[in-house]
């Protein structure tokens, strides 16, 4: 506590005072089908805070458990009286969750630099492995990628399918594995999106094999009535709207500098292109019979566009109706425009 303890007397609480921290919130969400061996059931049990913050204790800190922390930094940051009451209190505490939550006060104060300094003071293998995610995002936000002990862990905890579904999703968006992803925030509850995942939808979205499921998603969701009032217009933006040139534009740009940095969007990018290359290849030289055992197992969600209709057409041509059929049915459920329909079933009346 006292590398920071010094920072934090003079820090000027304000009555105008941004609540900051509050966006982590969406971090502490509760956690979804959870292994149950996992970190997190150490620290989910009752809570000790049952009185409100004002009245707590420096005893009562000292006893909170991880999952207090959405309530404490809610109800405590829209308050400076409250920030200057448990910023005092925790100065002399040093158990891992009040120094999460002195993190998390100095991240509402603006103070990020110190905020990393506060995680980086807590014994890591202490930290369940959702509440992870905070620090590492911090660690990217002042350090930069290297050195990321947190996204170490991270990414083993979702290895081990430690982390709720929405961290998981996150986790594996940011590192290329799209599907998965998409997966994972299907499990995930709308409730708890924030506009960083906006973020990862336009990614997911960019993949034509899964853009049609995250509209239905998307809708779906705001059809519940669970999302946030404030993401609703680029949420049904993401589900309704064409792409427009300057989306485009933006998207090559960030496949070319995810290239550049040999990120693992860049690589997976590289990957893609050579193989659909590969597989017009194979198709303008007539190996038709080659290019459908190329993909006898492939899931049809996770190939280009352009890959399923080469696919469509070569087992047309070498009057497979099965693989016709498997690749047919994904094109019509890509384009539901009534002339593919048409087209698509015409080809196969000729098998």
């Amino acid at each position: 506590m006292k590398q920071v303890k010094k920072t934090r007397r003079f820090v000027a609480i304000t009555s105008g005072i941004t609540v900051m921290g509050i966006v982590m919130i969406v971090i502490f969400s509760k956690p979804e089908g959870l292994d149950s061996s996992s970190v997190q059931d150490q620290y989910m049990q009752n809570s000790p805070l049952e009185t409100k913050i004002t009245e707590i204790t420096p005893a009562q800190l000292s006893a909170m458990r991880w999952n207090d922390l959405a309530k404490v930094v809610s109800e405590i940051t829209a308050n400076p009286e409250k920030v200057l009451h448990v910023t005092r209190l925790i100065d002399d505490i040093s158990t891992p969750v009040t120094l999460y939550l002195q993190a998390l006060l100095l991240l509402s104060q603006r103070q990020p630099k110190e905020a990393m300094s506060a995680f980086d003071q807590i014994e890591i293998n202490a930290i369940p492995a959702d509440f992870l995610y905070a620090p590492h995002r911090l660690h990217q936000a002042t350090k930069g990628n290297i050195n990321d002990k947190y996204l170490l862990l991270l990414e083993k905890a979702v290895k081990e399918n430690k982390t709720s579904a929405l961290i998981k999703a996150r986790v594996l968006a940011a590192n290329g594995n799209l599907e998965n992803a998409f997966s994972s925030y299907l499990k995930s509850d709308p409730a708890s999106w924030a506009s960083y995942d906006l973020k990862l939808f336009g990614s997911i979205g960019s993949n034509q094999g899964l853009s049609v499921d995250l509209a239905r998603m998307i809708t779906g969701a705001i059809a519940s009535g669970r999302v946030k009032t404030g993401l609703l217009p680029q949420l049904k933006q993401i589900a309704n709207q064409p792409v427009s040139n300057s989306e485009i534009a933006g998207f090559e740009e960030r496949i070319k500098n995810a290239i550049r940095k040999n990120t693992p969007e860049g690589r997976i990018a590289i990957e893609s292109a050579k193989t659909l290359l590969r597989d017009r290849k194979i198709f303008i030289s007539r190996q038709y019979q080659k290019l459908i055992e190329l993909y006898l197992t492939a899931e049809p969600i996770k190939l280009a566009t352009e890959t399923v209709l080469l696919l469509f057409l070569s087992s047309v041509d070498q009057s497979n109706l099965q693989q016709a059929e498997t690749w047919g049915q994904e094109l019509k459920r890509r384009h539901a425009e009534a002339e593919v329909k048409v087209w698509v079933n015409k080809m196969m009346a000729s098998l």
